[in-house]
């Protein structure tokens, strides 16, 4: 197969690596992780990778518009430039696949050693334009589009056809942009004249995700459902987090409350961190339950969480106010907190439980 336009083939002072020794599968699996096997296209991958980088071909792309309604064009580098890009992606890719590799879970935080891994299909955005990028008629962006650019992408394509790809996918202005305050300039007939900034297109070795094979790997967990648009598994994880922990606690205006936390990014966030906290002391759950909510916020009254009811009836009160929206969430995880040194309450939104 050949890449997805013309472009600069650096062969000398692209370097070959072979993929570093690895542990099996099994013990690559961090004990505080998911569990599962790795899958055996990217076990085979590792070998592969050694022939495509070889003398790999480089073609680079750039999406503009939204990554759910892209516009893809090919970008052509200067022979220098691509064999910068060509060891930077190898780099990237190798020192992805030296970690331990843990299927993606929206409620687990993977460690520096750690990557995760989805199968591509589970991630729509990416897998729709990752198919075009392999496409060998992109046209060939000029610079002179008026849409922005959202995301750059790198294919690298072995002599056999074999290709990995990386892409950097921050949002919207990531790659073009520029220090606040710095201007370009160009000499032009003895003047020094502006570079128009919606012209300039700035480049960093830095990636999001890879795809390899079926599979893509990223390290931010965030990156499959708020940057790749595929928040689905997020959204059931954080739902299932919040009828968990509210099964024996009375709110009103709960449908709203389930609403927010299932579709607000900073809200699913907040049920990846319950869960996993419920998932490391299932006692915790026991703790939740109306009577001892209401004890503690009558206690607490500065915690700012209102009831309504009489009685037995008692029951918390959501407020969707962008001041009090959070309340109930953080009060579920527990983050108003006491210190036994200064007897001081602090709201602590990331704790380590430590042992009494």
């Amino acid at each position: 197969m050949t890449s997805a336009s013309t472009h600069a083939t650096p062969t000398t002072g692209a370097p070959t690596h072979a993929p570093p020794a690895r542990a099996t599968p099994e013990q690559a699996t961090p004990a505080a992780g998911p569990h599962t096997t790795t899958p055996d296209a990217l076990v085979a991958a590792r070998a592969d990778l050694e022939a495509l980088f070889t003398e790999p071909t480089l073609s680079t792309a750039l999406v503009r518009h939204s990554l759910t309604e892209p516009i893809v064009s090919a970008v052509d580098f200067t022979v220098g430039l691509a064999e910068d890009v060509v060891t930077d992606v190898q780099a990237y890719v190798l020192g992805l696949l030296e970690k331990e590799l843990a299927p993606y879970d929206p409620s687990y935080r993977p460690g520096s050693h750690e990557v995760l891994v989805d199968e591509l299909a589970n991630a729509p955005a990416l897998a729709d334009l990752h198919a075009r990028l392999l496409t060998d008629d992109l046209p060939l962006d000029r610079g002179d589009a008026p849409e922005p650019v959202v995301a750059m992408a790198h294919v690298l394509t072995g002599a056999d056809g074999d290709r990995v790809a990386v892409y950097r996918l921050k949002g919207e202005g990531i790659a073009t942009r520029r220090v606040r305050g710095v201007r370009a300039l160009l000499p032009r007939d003895g003047y020094w004249e502006p570079v128009p900034t919606d012209r300039l297109l700035y480049y960093s070795p830095r990636f999001d995700a890879a795809v390899i094979g079926e599979h893509v790997l990223f390290t931010a967990v965030t990156t499959l459902a708020q940057q790749l648009q595929a928040p689905d598994r997020a959204q059931r994880m954080a739902r299932t987090t919040f009828a968990t922990a509210t099964a024996a606690v009375a709110i009103e205006g709960v449908d709203q409350l389930t609403e927010a936390v299932s579709t607000e990014p900073a809200m699913i966030a907040k049920m990846a961190q319950l869960s996993r906290l419920l998932t490391a002391d299932p006692e915790y759950a026991s703790a939740l339950t109306t009577p001892n909510l209401v004890s503690f916020v009558d206690r607490n009254p500065q915690f700012g969480v209102e009831t309504t009811g009489e009685g037995e009836q008692r029951r918390l009160v959501y407020e969707a106010a962008p001041q009090t929206r959070f309340l109930i969430v953080k009060l579920l995880a527990d983050d108003l907190l006491r210190s036994d040194l200064t007897d001081r309450r602090y709201e602590a939104g990331t704790k380590h439980r430590v042992a009494d």
